[in-house]
Protein backbone atom coordinates (compact mmCIF):
# COMPACT_ATOMS: atom_id res chain seq x y z
CA UNK A 1 0.00 0.00 0.00
CA UNK A 2 2.76 2.37 0.94
CA UNK A 3 4.67 1.51 -2.18
CA UNK A 4 1.70 2.31 -4.41
CA UNK A 5 1.20 5.66 -2.73
CA UNK A 6 4.87 6.50 -3.22
CA UNK A 7 4.65 5.64 -6.89
CA UNK A 8 1.64 7.89 -7.31
CA UNK A 9 3.44 10.77 -5.65
CA UNK A 10 6.41 10.28 -7.97
CA UNK A 11 4.19 10.31 -11.02
CA UNK A 12 2.47 13.52 -9.88
CA UNK A 13 5.81 15.09 -9.18
CA UNK A 14 7.18 14.23 -12.65
CA UNK A 15 3.96 15.55 -14.23
CA UNK A 16 4.26 18.86 -12.41
CA UNK A 17 7.89 19.18 -13.51
CA UNK A 18 6.92 18.56 -17.11
CA UNK A 19 4.06 21.09 -16.96
CA UNK A 20 6.31 23.72 -15.41
CA UNK A 21 8.95 23.09 -18.10
CA UNK A 22 6.39 23.44 -20.87
CA UNK A 23 5.07 26.67 -19.35
CA UNK A 24 8.58 28.06 -19.00
CA UNK A 25 9.34 27.10 -22.62
CA UNK A 26 6.18 28.85 -23.79
CA UNK A 27 7.05 31.94 -21.76
CA UNK A 28 10.58 32.06 -23.20
CA UNK A 29 9.32 31.70 -26.78
CA UNK A 30 6.66 34.37 -26.28
CA UNK A 31 9.16 36.78 -24.76
CA UNK A 32 11.57 36.07 -27.62
CA UNK A 33 8.91 36.85 -30.17
CA UNK A 34 8.07 40.09 -28.35
CA UNK A 35 11.73 41.13 -28.31
CA UNK A 36 12.02 40.30 -31.97
CA UNK A 37 8.98 42.43 -32.75
CA UNK A 38 10.43 45.26 -30.70
CA UNK A 39 13.72 44.97 -32.55
CA UNK A 40 11.85 44.99 -35.89
CA UNK A 41 9.98 48.13 -34.87
CA UNK A 42 13.20 49.90 -34.03
CA UNK A 43 14.70 49.31 -37.52
CA UNK A 44 13.75 52.17 -39.87
CA UNK A 45 14.25 52.13 -43.65
CA UNK A 46 16.84 54.59 -45.04
CA UNK A 47 15.50 57.90 -46.33
CA UNK A 48 16.06 58.36 -50.09
CA UNK A 49 17.80 61.64 -50.92
CA UNK A 50 19.09 63.42 -54.00
CA UNK A 51 22.27 65.46 -53.70
CA UNK A 52 24.04 68.24 -55.59
CA UNK A 53 27.25 70.24 -55.37
CA UNK A 54 27.44 73.95 -54.56
CA UNK A 55 28.76 75.60 -57.73
CA UNK A 56 29.77 79.02 -59.00
CA UNK A 57 28.20 80.71 -61.99
CA UNK A 58 26.78 83.90 -63.45
CA UNK A 59 23.51 85.40 -62.21
CA UNK A 60 21.61 88.42 -63.47
CA UNK A 61 19.44 90.75 -61.46
CA UNK A 62 16.31 91.33 -63.54
CA UNK A 63 13.08 93.31 -63.41
CA UNK A 64 9.98 91.73 -64.92
CA UNK A 65 7.20 93.54 -66.76
CA UNK A 66 4.41 92.95 -69.25
CA UNK A 67 3.79 95.04 -72.34
CA UNK A 68 2.30 95.09 -75.83
CA UNK A 69 4.39 94.53 -78.94
CA UNK A 70 4.18 97.37 -81.47
CA UNK A 71 5.61 97.90 -84.92
CA UNK A 72 8.45 100.35 -85.49
CA UNK A 73 5.98 102.64 -87.27
CA UNK A 74 2.25 102.37 -87.92
CA UNK A 75 0.29 104.79 -90.09
CA UNK A 76 -3.25 104.99 -91.42
CA UNK A 77 -3.54 106.09 -95.04
CA UNK A 78 -6.41 108.45 -95.95
CA UNK A 79 -7.76 109.94 -99.17
CA UNK A 80 -8.02 113.74 -99.00
CA UNK A 81 -10.32 113.81 -102.05
CA UNK A 82 -13.95 112.81 -101.36
CA UNK A 83 -14.96 110.68 -104.32
CA UNK A 84 -15.69 107.06 -105.16
CA UNK A 85 -12.81 104.56 -105.12
CA UNK A 86 -11.96 103.48 -108.65
CA UNK A 87 -9.19 100.95 -107.81
CA UNK A 88 -7.74 99.28 -104.67
CA UNK A 89 -4.35 97.87 -105.57
CA UNK A 90 -3.22 96.32 -102.26
CA UNK A 91 -4.65 93.84 -99.77
CA UNK A 92 -3.90 92.63 -96.24
CA UNK A 93 -0.44 91.09 -95.95
CA UNK A 94 1.00 92.81 -99.03
CA UNK A 95 4.41 94.44 -98.72
CA UNK A 96 4.45 97.90 -100.27
CA UNK A 97 7.26 100.33 -101.08
CA UNK A 98 7.28 103.99 -100.20
CA UNK A 99 5.45 105.87 -102.99
CA UNK A 100 3.71 102.78 -104.36
CA UNK A 101 0.13 103.35 -105.57
CA UNK A 102 -2.37 102.03 -103.04
CA UNK A 103 -5.67 103.27 -104.47
CA UNK A 104 -7.02 105.35 -107.34
CA UNK A 105 -9.94 107.72 -106.66
CA UNK A 106 -12.30 108.76 -109.44
CA UNK A 107 -10.96 112.14 -110.70
CA UNK A 108 -12.59 112.93 -114.07
CA UNK A 109 -13.76 116.34 -112.83
CA UNK A 110 -10.25 117.08 -111.61
CA UNK A 111 -8.79 116.43 -115.05
CA UNK A 112 -11.31 118.83 -116.53
CA UNK A 113 -10.54 121.45 -113.89
CA UNK A 114 -6.81 121.14 -114.59
CA UNK A 115 -7.37 121.52 -118.36
CA UNK A 116 -9.65 124.55 -117.88
CA UNK A 117 -7.22 126.27 -115.48
CA UNK A 118 -4.32 125.55 -117.86
CA UNK A 119 -6.25 127.09 -120.79
CA UNK A 120 -7.06 130.23 -118.77
CA UNK A 121 -3.41 130.48 -117.75
CA UNK A 122 -2.27 130.21 -121.38
CA UNK A 123 -4.74 132.93 -122.43
CA UNK A 124 -3.56 135.24 -119.66
CA UNK A 125 0.05 134.72 -120.66
CA UNK A 126 -0.85 135.57 -124.31
CA UNK A 127 -2.57 138.76 -123.15
CA UNK A 128 0.47 139.65 -121.08
CA UNK A 129 2.66 139.26 -124.11
CA UNK A 130 0.37 141.64 -126.06
CA UNK A 131 0.35 144.12 -123.18
CA UNK A 132 4.13 144.09 -123.08
CA UNK A 133 4.25 144.85 -126.84
CA UNK A 134 1.79 147.73 -126.34
CA UNK A 135 3.84 148.99 -123.41
CA UNK A 136 6.99 148.93 -125.53
CA UNK A 137 5.27 150.95 -128.32
CA UNK A 138 3.99 153.44 -125.75
CA UNK A 139 7.49 153.90 -124.36
CA UNK A 140 8.82 154.58 -127.93
CA UNK A 141 6.05 157.12 -128.55
CA UNK A 142 6.81 158.71 -125.19
CA UNK A 143 10.46 159.12 -126.05
CA UNK A 144 9.56 160.72 -129.43
CA UNK A 145 7.04 163.09 -127.82
CA UNK A 146 9.62 164.09 -125.20
CA UNK A 147 12.19 164.94 -127.89
CA UNK A 148 9.65 167.06 -129.82
CA UNK A 149 8.57 168.87 -126.69
CA UNK A 150 12.18 169.76 -125.79
CA UNK A 151 12.91 170.87 -129.39
CA UNK A 152 9.89 173.22 -129.49
CA UNK A 153 10.96 174.66 -126.13
CA UNK A 154 14.37 175.55 -127.59
CA UNK A 155 12.75 177.03 -130.73
CA UNK A 156 10.37 179.03 -128.53
CA UNK A 157 13.27 180.72 -126.77
CA UNK A 158 14.81 181.68 -130.14
CA UNK A 159 11.45 182.93 -131.43
CA UNK A 160 11.28 180.42 -134.31
CA UNK A 161 7.89 178.97 -133.18
CA UNK A 162 4.96 180.21 -131.23
CA UNK A 163 3.72 179.20 -127.76
CA UNK A 164 0.73 177.41 -129.28
CA UNK A 165 2.97 174.88 -131.02
CA UNK A 166 4.86 174.26 -127.77
CA UNK A 167 1.59 173.60 -125.93
CA UNK A 168 0.55 171.07 -128.56
CA UNK A 169 3.91 169.26 -128.19
CA UNK A 170 3.45 169.23 -124.42
CA UNK A 171 -0.04 167.74 -124.76
CA UNK A 172 1.27 164.96 -127.02
CA UNK A 173 4.03 164.24 -124.50
CA UNK A 174 1.60 163.98 -121.55
CA UNK A 175 -0.67 161.72 -123.62
CA UNK A 176 2.28 159.44 -124.32
CA UNK A 177 3.09 159.29 -120.58
CA UNK A 178 -0.52 158.30 -119.86
CA UNK A 179 -0.43 155.52 -122.44
CA UNK A 180 2.83 154.13 -120.96
CA UNK A 181 1.36 154.12 -117.45
CA UNK A 182 -1.79 152.39 -118.71
CA UNK A 183 0.28 149.74 -120.47
CA UNK A 184 2.27 149.10 -117.30
CA UNK A 185 -0.89 148.84 -115.21
CA UNK A 186 -2.38 146.36 -117.69
CA UNK A 187 0.82 144.28 -117.58
CA UNK A 188 0.79 144.26 -113.78
CA UNK A 189 -2.85 143.18 -113.75
CA UNK A 190 -2.14 140.36 -116.20
CA UNK A 191 0.85 139.24 -114.13
CA UNK A 192 -1.37 139.05 -111.03
CA UNK A 193 -3.96 137.14 -113.02
CA UNK A 194 -1.31 134.73 -114.27
CA UNK A 195 -0.11 134.13 -110.73
CA UNK A 196 -3.66 133.42 -109.57
CA UNK A 197 -4.27 131.10 -112.50
CA UNK A 198 -0.93 129.39 -111.86
CA UNK A 199 -1.96 128.77 -108.26
CA UNK A 200 -5.30 127.42 -109.46
CA UNK A 201 -3.56 125.08 -111.89
CA UNK A 202 -1.18 123.90 -109.15
CA UNK A 203 -4.09 123.34 -106.79
CA UNK A 204 -6.01 121.41 -109.43
CA UNK A 205 -2.96 119.30 -110.21
CA UNK A 206 -2.39 118.65 -106.48
CA UNK A 207 -6.00 117.56 -106.12
CA UNK A 208 -5.56 115.32 -109.13
CA UNK A 209 -2.39 113.83 -107.69
CA UNK A 210 -4.17 113.28 -104.34
CA UNK A 211 -6.65 111.15 -106.21
CA UNK A 212 -3.75 108.72 -106.70
CA UNK A 213 -3.16 107.52 -103.10
CA UNK A 214 0.45 106.43 -102.48
CA UNK A 215 2.16 104.71 -99.55
CA UNK A 216 3.83 107.26 -97.24
CA UNK A 217 6.23 104.63 -95.83
CA UNK A 218 7.47 101.18 -96.68
CA UNK A 219 5.61 98.51 -94.76
CA UNK A 220 3.05 95.72 -94.66
CA UNK A 221 -0.70 96.19 -95.05
CA UNK A 222 -2.08 95.28 -91.63
CA UNK A 223 -5.72 96.22 -92.24
CA UNK A 224 -7.88 97.24 -95.19
CA UNK A 225 -10.97 99.31 -94.40
CA UNK A 226 -12.40 100.21 -97.84
CA UNK A 227 -13.19 98.32 -101.04
CA UNK A 228 -13.38 99.29 -104.71
CA UNK A 229 -16.58 101.23 -105.28
CA UNK A 230 -16.80 102.61 -101.75
CA UNK A 231 -16.85 106.34 -101.16
CA UNK A 232 -13.49 107.66 -99.96
CA UNK A 233 -13.69 110.39 -97.33
CA UNK A 234 -10.97 112.27 -95.42
CA UNK A 235 -12.40 110.92 -92.14
CA UNK A 236 -12.14 107.18 -92.89
CA UNK A 237 -8.77 105.44 -93.53
CA UNK A 238 -8.22 103.24 -96.53
CA UNK A 239 -5.58 100.94 -95.02
CA UNK A 240 -3.17 100.63 -92.09
CA UNK A 241 0.54 100.24 -92.87
CA UNK A 242 2.98 98.76 -90.34
CA UNK A 243 6.77 98.61 -90.39
CA UNK A 244 7.81 95.33 -88.74
CA UNK A 245 11.54 94.99 -89.41
CA UNK A 246 11.89 96.37 -85.89
CA UNK A 247 9.43 96.11 -83.02
CA UNK A 248 9.12 98.00 -79.76
CA UNK A 249 7.65 97.18 -76.37
CA UNK A 250 6.66 99.83 -73.86
CA UNK A 251 6.63 98.99 -70.14
CA UNK A 252 5.69 101.06 -67.10
CA UNK A 253 8.37 101.56 -64.45
CA UNK A 254 7.54 102.17 -60.82
CA UNK A 255 9.29 104.83 -58.79
CA UNK A 256 11.62 102.19 -57.34
CA UNK A 257 12.47 100.69 -60.73
CA UNK A 258 13.02 104.04 -62.46
CA UNK A 259 16.34 104.55 -60.66
CA UNK A 260 17.61 101.12 -61.77
CA UNK A 261 16.63 101.03 -65.45
CA UNK A 262 18.95 102.99 -67.76
CA UNK A 263 19.13 103.47 -71.51
CA UNK A 264 21.22 100.71 -73.09
CA UNK A 265 20.24 97.95 -70.62
CA UNK A 266 19.63 94.55 -72.18
CA UNK A 267 16.09 93.16 -72.15
CA UNK A 268 14.77 89.64 -72.79
CA UNK A 269 11.34 89.39 -74.47
CA UNK A 270 9.19 86.27 -74.48
CA UNK A 271 5.79 85.74 -76.12
CA UNK A 272 3.29 82.90 -75.90
CA UNK A 273 3.39 82.40 -79.68
CA UNK A 274 7.01 81.20 -79.45
CA UNK A 275 7.32 79.08 -76.29
CA UNK A 276 10.85 78.41 -75.14
CA UNK A 277 12.31 81.16 -77.33
CA UNK A 278 13.83 84.42 -76.09
CA UNK A 279 14.35 87.64 -78.06
CA UNK A 280 17.02 90.15 -77.05
CA UNK A 281 16.45 93.91 -77.19
CA UNK A 282 17.69 97.10 -75.56
CA UNK A 283 16.16 99.93 -73.59
CA UNK A 284 16.25 102.97 -75.91
CA UNK A 285 14.14 105.51 -74.00
CA UNK A 286 13.20 106.10 -70.37
CA UNK A 287 10.82 108.88 -69.38
CA UNK A 288 12.47 111.42 -67.05
CA UNK A 289 9.31 111.94 -64.96
CA UNK A 290 6.50 109.91 -63.40
CA UNK A 291 2.90 110.21 -64.47
CA UNK A 292 0.94 111.87 -61.67
CA UNK A 293 -2.08 109.61 -62.18
CA UNK A 294 -0.37 106.21 -62.39
CA UNK A 295 2.90 107.07 -60.58
CA UNK A 296 4.81 105.23 -63.30
CA UNK A 297 7.19 106.16 -66.10
CA UNK A 298 7.19 104.55 -69.57
CA UNK A 299 10.32 102.88 -70.91
CA UNK A 300 10.69 101.77 -74.53
CA UNK A 301 12.51 98.63 -75.65
CA UNK A 302 13.42 98.04 -79.28
CA UNK A 303 14.68 94.92 -81.04
CA UNK A 304 15.19 93.61 -84.53
CA UNK A 305 12.42 91.47 -86.02
CA UNK A 306 14.67 89.91 -88.67
CA UNK A 307 16.74 86.99 -87.41
CA UNK A 308 19.47 85.15 -89.32
CA UNK A 309 21.73 82.27 -88.23
CA UNK A 310 25.41 82.85 -87.51
CA UNK A 311 26.22 81.50 -90.99
CA UNK A 312 23.21 82.47 -93.15
CA UNK A 313 22.45 80.46 -96.26
CA UNK A 314 22.15 82.31 -99.57
CA UNK A 315 18.90 81.97 -101.50
CA UNK A 316 16.86 83.30 -104.41
CA UNK A 317 13.35 82.40 -103.30
CA UNK A 318 11.54 81.04 -100.25
CA UNK A 319 11.57 77.46 -101.52
CA UNK A 320 15.38 77.48 -101.27
CA UNK A 321 15.09 77.77 -97.46
CA UNK A 322 14.35 74.37 -95.92
CA UNK A 323 15.12 75.19 -92.27
CA UNK A 324 12.06 75.07 -90.01
CA UNK A 325 12.85 78.44 -88.44
CA UNK A 326 14.79 80.33 -91.14
CA UNK A 327 12.37 79.64 -93.98
CA UNK A 328 12.05 83.02 -95.72
CA UNK A 329 14.37 84.40 -98.39
CA UNK A 330 15.06 87.98 -97.29
CA UNK A 331 17.38 90.68 -98.57
CA UNK A 332 19.90 91.65 -95.89
CA UNK A 333 22.27 94.31 -97.16
CA UNK A 334 23.34 93.22 -100.62
CA UNK A 335 22.64 89.53 -100.06
CA UNK A 336 19.50 87.44 -100.07
CA UNK A 337 19.68 84.94 -97.23
CA UNK A 338 17.38 82.54 -95.42
CA UNK A 339 16.01 84.34 -92.36
CA UNK A 340 13.29 84.23 -89.75
CA UNK A 341 11.21 87.25 -90.79
CA UNK A 342 8.75 89.02 -88.48
CA UNK A 343 8.15 86.34 -85.82
CA UNK A 344 6.95 89.09 -83.46
CA UNK A 345 3.62 90.57 -84.46
CA UNK A 346 2.19 93.90 -83.24
CA UNK A 347 -0.38 93.28 -80.54
CA UNK A 348 1.34 90.29 -78.94
CA UNK A 349 1.60 90.35 -75.14
CA UNK A 350 5.29 90.39 -74.25
CA UNK A 351 6.86 89.23 -70.99
CA UNK A 352 9.90 91.46 -70.47
CA UNK A 353 12.96 90.96 -68.28
CA UNK A 354 15.30 93.94 -68.06
CA UNK A 355 18.84 93.02 -67.02
CA UNK A 356 19.76 95.44 -64.23
CA UNK A 357 23.02 93.94 -62.96
CA UNK A 358 25.20 90.87 -63.61
CA UNK A 359 26.95 88.90 -60.84
CA UNK A 360 29.78 86.71 -62.09
CA UNK A 361 31.50 83.82 -60.30
CA UNK A 362 28.91 83.75 -57.52
CA UNK A 363 27.79 80.74 -55.45
CA UNK A 364 24.48 79.21 -56.55
CA UNK A 365 22.13 76.51 -55.25
CA UNK A 366 18.70 75.34 -56.47
CA UNK A 367 15.76 76.84 -54.59
CA UNK A 368 14.31 73.35 -54.06
CA UNK A 369 17.15 72.61 -51.62
CA UNK A 370 15.67 74.96 -48.99
CA UNK A 371 14.10 73.35 -45.94
CA UNK A 372 10.37 73.91 -45.57
CA UNK A 373 10.71 75.10 -41.98
CA UNK A 374 13.10 77.90 -43.10
CA UNK A 375 10.24 79.99 -44.51
CA UNK A 376 8.53 82.72 -42.54
CA UNK A 377 5.75 81.24 -40.42
CA UNK A 378 3.76 84.47 -40.79
CA UNK A 379 3.09 83.61 -44.41
CA UNK A 380 5.53 86.02 -46.04
CA UNK A 381 8.32 84.84 -48.28
CA UNK A 382 11.51 84.36 -46.33
CA UNK A 383 13.27 84.20 -49.67
CA UNK A 384 12.57 87.90 -50.12
CA UNK A 385 13.32 88.75 -46.49
CA UNK A 386 16.61 86.80 -46.52
CA UNK A 387 16.24 85.32 -43.01
CA UNK A 388 15.75 81.92 -41.34
CA UNK A 389 16.84 80.09 -44.51
CA UNK A 390 18.51 76.71 -44.20
CA UNK A 391 19.61 73.68 -46.21
CA UNK A 392 20.90 70.19 -45.34
CA UNK A 393 24.60 69.60 -46.01
CA UNK A 394 26.40 66.23 -46.04
CA UNK A 395 29.37 66.43 -43.71
CA UNK A 396 32.61 64.48 -44.03
CA UNK A 397 30.90 61.40 -42.50
CA UNK A 398 28.07 61.59 -45.05
CA UNK A 399 25.65 62.59 -42.31
CA UNK A 400 23.17 65.41 -43.12
CA UNK A 401 23.40 68.48 -40.93
CA UNK A 402 21.43 71.68 -40.94
CA UNK A 403 23.16 74.82 -42.27
CA UNK A 404 21.76 78.36 -42.10
CA UNK A 405 22.39 80.42 -45.25
CA UNK A 406 21.69 83.90 -46.61
CA UNK A 407 20.53 84.26 -50.21
CA UNK A 408 20.30 87.14 -52.69
CA UNK A 409 18.91 86.83 -56.19
CA UNK A 410 16.56 84.21 -57.56
CA UNK A 411 16.69 83.38 -61.28
CA UNK A 412 13.79 82.42 -63.53
CA UNK A 413 14.91 78.77 -63.51
CA UNK A 414 14.92 78.56 -59.69
CA UNK A 415 18.58 79.16 -58.81
CA UNK A 416 19.51 81.12 -55.67
CA UNK A 417 22.53 83.31 -55.07
CA UNK A 418 24.27 82.29 -51.83
CA UNK A 419 25.70 85.25 -49.93
CA UNK A 420 26.93 83.31 -46.87
CA UNK A 421 26.74 79.91 -45.17
CA UNK A 422 28.07 77.61 -47.92
CA UNK A 423 31.34 76.97 -49.74
CA UNK A 424 32.01 75.85 -53.28
CA UNK A 425 32.07 72.07 -53.65
CA UNK A 426 29.98 71.25 -50.58
CA UNK A 427 27.26 68.61 -51.00
CA UNK A 428 23.66 69.63 -50.29
CA UNK A 429 20.41 67.67 -50.28
CA UNK A 430 18.05 68.51 -53.14
CA UNK A 431 15.26 66.08 -52.28
CA UNK A 432 14.35 64.18 -49.17
CA UNK A 433 15.84 66.81 -46.87
CA UNK A 434 12.47 67.64 -45.32
CA UNK A 435 11.96 64.00 -44.20
CA UNK A 436 15.31 63.63 -42.48
CA UNK A 437 15.48 63.33 -38.67
CA UNK A 438 18.62 63.18 -36.59
CA UNK A 439 20.04 59.66 -36.43
CA UNK A 440 18.16 58.38 -39.45
CA UNK A 441 19.99 56.65 -42.28
CA UNK A 442 19.95 58.06 -45.80
CA UNK A 443 20.29 56.52 -49.22
CA UNK A 444 21.48 58.54 -52.22
CA UNK A 445 19.20 58.04 -55.22
CA UNK A 446 20.95 58.83 -58.48
CA UNK A 447 17.86 58.71 -60.68
CA UNK A 448 15.05 60.12 -58.59
CA UNK A 449 12.41 60.00 -61.35
CA UNK A 450 12.97 56.33 -62.16
CA UNK A 451 12.68 55.40 -58.49
CA UNK A 452 9.62 57.56 -57.90
CA UNK A 453 7.35 54.50 -57.61
CA UNK A 454 9.23 53.11 -54.60
CA UNK A 455 10.33 56.38 -53.04
CA UNK A 456 6.92 57.57 -51.83
CA UNK A 457 6.28 54.23 -50.06
CA UNK A 458 9.61 54.48 -48.27
CA UNK A 459 8.99 58.06 -47.22
CA UNK A 460 5.49 57.16 -46.03
CA UNK A 461 6.93 54.34 -43.93
CA UNK A 462 9.50 56.71 -42.44
CA UNK A 463 6.80 59.27 -41.64
CA UNK A 464 4.65 56.62 -39.99
CA UNK A 465 7.58 55.38 -37.91
CA UNK A 466 8.49 58.89 -36.86
CA UNK A 467 4.92 59.62 -35.76
CA UNK A 468 4.90 56.49 -33.61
Amino acid sequence: MKESQAMCRNRHKRFRVRVVGIVLLLLVSVSGMACKKKEEKKVEPPIPIEISKVKRGTMRDTLRFSGDTEGEAQVQVFSTFPERIKQMRVDVGDTVRKGQVIAVIEHTRLRQAVAQAAAQLASARSNLAGARVTSAGARVALASALREYRRFNRLLRSGAVGKQQVDMAKTQYESAVTRVQAAKAQARALISQIRALGAAVAQARTAKSNAIVRAPIQGIVARRFRQMGDMATPQLPLITLVQMDKVKVEVQLTEKDLARVKVGKEAIIRVAAHPGRSFVGKVVKVAPTLDLDTRSAPARIELSNIFTPSEPESCRKDSDCTHKLYNTCYKVGRRQVCANVHPLKPGMIAQVEIMVQTYRNTLMVPAQALLNDSFDSAGGSALRKKRNLAVMVLNSNNVPERRDIEVGLETRDGMLQVLSGLKEGETILLRGQNFYRKGAKVKVVKDWDSSASSTPKTIKAVQTAQKK
